[in-house]
């Protein structure tokens, strides 16, 4: 079975920055509660994302990412 690979982050407004950025955060804070799966997992997306700059993803990039982002939207927002 092929993995799908191809996709890319836009830095139109900074969008890849952003999120590395944000994962860069989210990294620290899985640190600082001594998240060891967590911050593992975020530190090997974030090297791939830097060491690719954002181009040739693959679904599971994606799926990280967004996992990540949605620990930053609020619960009210979430459940609705």
């Amino acid at each position: 079975m092929a993995v799908q690979s191809g996709y890319y982050i836009s830095d139109r407004n900074n969008e890849y920055s952003k999120i590395l950025n944000t994962l860069e955060h989210a990294l620290q804070k899985a640190k600082d509660n001594n998240d060891i799966v967590l911050g593992e997992s975020i530190e090997k997306l974030l090297n791939e994302l830097k060491e690719n700059q954002g181009q040739n993803l693959a679904p599971w990039h994606f799926i990280w990412i967004m996992q990540v982002l949605l620990d930053y939207v609020p619960d009210e927002v979430k459940g609705e």
